[in-house]
Formats: structure tokens, sequence, C-alpha cells
């Protein structure tokens, strides 16, 4: 009987110790490690793969990955600012790169009356867009803007919308319609109507002239009437 028993009181420890087992062995491969979550979601930005791979082959292969970045980015820059990048490192490139960048930010300095001496690129960009914002409030102070506390970008949209309203009505008075319609497609389409009234009145011009517009260009017609009116010039003159 105390066999028996002894044998039931087993078969219970081990009934109660093995999804106790079970459940911290569960509860420890589910906890949440925010470093590897951060490691696996920088290596998905980069598309690399991290299957089996330990932290510290992530955090490598992140590093490589990123230096390659960081080396095409400055490859770009100085392929754009027509800077050498061969045999030259990383550091001697961004050097190269920060050096033009400064000629090309002292000279829109000079150019608008700001004294460039001494400072940095830092400074003459903030310079710059001291500079740029004073230009803008006076567009703006013209344009009936109010430009009180705005900033830079706050104004080129006011006078975007200044300049859009202004497009809308030259067009209304065109008989263009503008709804719906960019700044950019309002401006194509008065350029269109005014290139037809062009085109109108040079092949009116042609036809008096008894000249035949059929299949030529705009350019074309318009030589052959020049060509007809100085043939017509020259005649009157010799009588």
């Amino acid at each position: 009987m105390l066999k028996k028993l002894t044998g039931l009181a087993l078969v219970g420890a081990i009934a109660l110790t093995v999804p106790v087992a079970a459940f911290a062995a569960e509860s420890q491969s589910s906890t949440f490690h925010p470093f590897k979550q951060l490691l696996l979601d920088k290596a998905q930005a980069f598309g690399l793969s991290t299957d089996g791979k330990t932290n510290k082959q992530i955090k490598d292969e992140l590093k490589t990955a990123n230096a390659a970045e960081n080396t095409e980015h400055l490859n770009k820059a100085a392929a754009k600012l027509g800077i050498s990048t061969d045999g030259k490192t990383a550091q001697q490139l961004k050097a190269d790169i920060q050096a033009a960048v400064q000629v090309k930010l002292q000279a829109k300095a000079t150019k608008l009356g700001i004294n460039a001496d001494g400072k940095t690129n830092k400074e003459l960009r903030e310079a710059l867009k001291a500079a740029a914002l004073t230009k803008l409030q006076a567009k703006a102070t013209k344009l009936g803007i109010s430009a009180d506390g705005k900033t830079n970008k706050e104004l080129r949209e006011a006078l975007k919308a200044a300049a859009l309203t202004k497009l809308q009505a030259k067009a209304t008075a065109a008989g263009i319609a503008t709804d719906g319609k960019t700044a950019k497609e309002i401006h194509a389409a008065i350029q269109a109507g005014k290139d037809a009234k062009k085109s109108a009145a040079l092949n009116k011009r042609a036809e008096k002239l008894g000249i035949s517009t059929d299949g030529k260009t705009a350019d074309q017609v318009y030589a052959e009437v020049e060509s007809a009116l100085k043939a017509k010039w020259a005649e009157k003159a010799a009588k």
C-alpha cells in the first residue's frame, strides 16, 4: 500500500513539475529583448538575413552595410560637386566635400553681400537662410501678405498661393478653365493659348501673301512670310 501511495505521489509530482518546467521554458523563450529586436529591425531595413545568426554577427553585418551606404552617399555627393573619389578614404572624401560646399556657400554669401570671413558651413547656411527670409518678407509685403512670425517655408507657401490666384485670374480672363489645375498646368494652358493666337495671326498674314501653310510648322510659315515681306519692301523701295 505504501509503495502504491509512493508511486502515486511520484506520478503526481511529475505531473505537477512537467507543466511548470514547460511553462518556465516557454516564458523564457518568449521574453522580449529590446536590443535584439532593434538589431532585427535594422537588419530588415538593410535587407539582411538574420536566420541563425548571433547578435555579434548581425552587428558586424550592419556595420559593414552602414559603411557601404555611407560611402555610396559620399560618392554621390562628390560626383555632384565634381570631386574625384579615386584612392580616397571616406574621411578624405568627407573633408573634400565639406571644403567644396564651403566654397559654394561663400560664393552665395558674397553675392548677397554677406561677409563670409571665418564662418563655418553651418554659420553660412544660417546667414543665407536669414537673408532669404528678408527677401521673402519683402516679396510678401509687396503683395500685401502678412509676413509676421512666418518661417521661410510658410512665406514660400503663401507666395505660391498668391501666384496661383494671380494665374487663375489671368487664365479666367483668357477663357481658360482652371478647376483642379496646378500652377504649372495653368501656365502651360495660358502659353498654349498665346501660341494659338500667334499661329492664327501668322496664318492669316500668310494667306494674305498667298503663302500656303499646309503641313508647315510655325517657324517655316514665319520664315516664308518674312521672306515675302522683305521682297515686297525691296520692290517698293526700288520704285
